[in-house]
């Protein structure tokens, strides 16, 4: 009776922490598969039947229809360059290039996916054929709650929130592998109290 309870604890005690890390890993988005540049991440292979377990968890926690590799690839950032987590109440200036891409999206949303109007928090998208370029190809976007000239995307109510730049068409992946594209850099402007 003895050795069966120890069992019995062993197995409580390996399926707990099992579970833990698992479901851990899952929603702190680092499982395998990830595909991370600066401060943003994708996983290349959720929409395929390639996928690891651990992505096809991520994406049935998340309740996510994941682009095909054929139809584009979503980049998802929850800090700025300093490493930061992004907060809807500041203000954050993007810069760089887009990758190459026919079509793209770039917009906010909670932590866990959502987007929409919910309370006092609204969230808002952008999309590639109404970015204003600089001269060179270049772009400056601004997020946060206090309009800025140019590209903006709003902000409003507090907490934390993500970017999520969805690339359509784009040969980031493709059946020769990951090529390997320059992102926007998100940078910290200030923060309201």
């Amino acid at each position: 009776m003895r050795s069966f309870l120890e069992i019995l604890i062993v197995l409580v005690i390996g399926l707990g922490l099992g579970g833990y890390i698992s479901q851990y890993s899952i929603q702190t988005n680092h499982g395998f598969g990830a595909l991370t540049i600066g401060q943003w991440t994708a996983w290349p292979a959720a929409g395929s039947v390639k996928a690891d377990p651990y992505t096809k968890a991520k994406v049935a926690a998340e309740g996510e229809v994941p682009l095909g590799a054929a139809e584009g690839i979503a980049f998802h950032a929850t800090t700025d360059e300093a490493g930061m987590k992004l907060r809807l109440r500041c203000q954050y200036r993007l810069s760089g290039q887009t990758p190459l891409a026919r079509f793209w999206t770039i917009s906010i949303h909670n932590l866990d996916g959502g987007a929409g109007d919910s309370g006092n928090k609204h969230y808002s998208t952008l999309l590639s054929q109404s970015l204003v370029r600089e001269a060179d190809g270049r772009f400056v976007l601004h997020t946060g709650p206090t309009l800025t000239a140019g590209n903006w995307l709003e902000t409003d109510g507090q907490g934390e929130f993500q970017l999520i730049l969805r690339l359509y068409d784009s040969p980031i992946t493709s059946t020769r592998g990951i090529v390997d594209p320059g992102m926007p850099s998100i940078n910290l402007l200030e923060c309201k109290s």
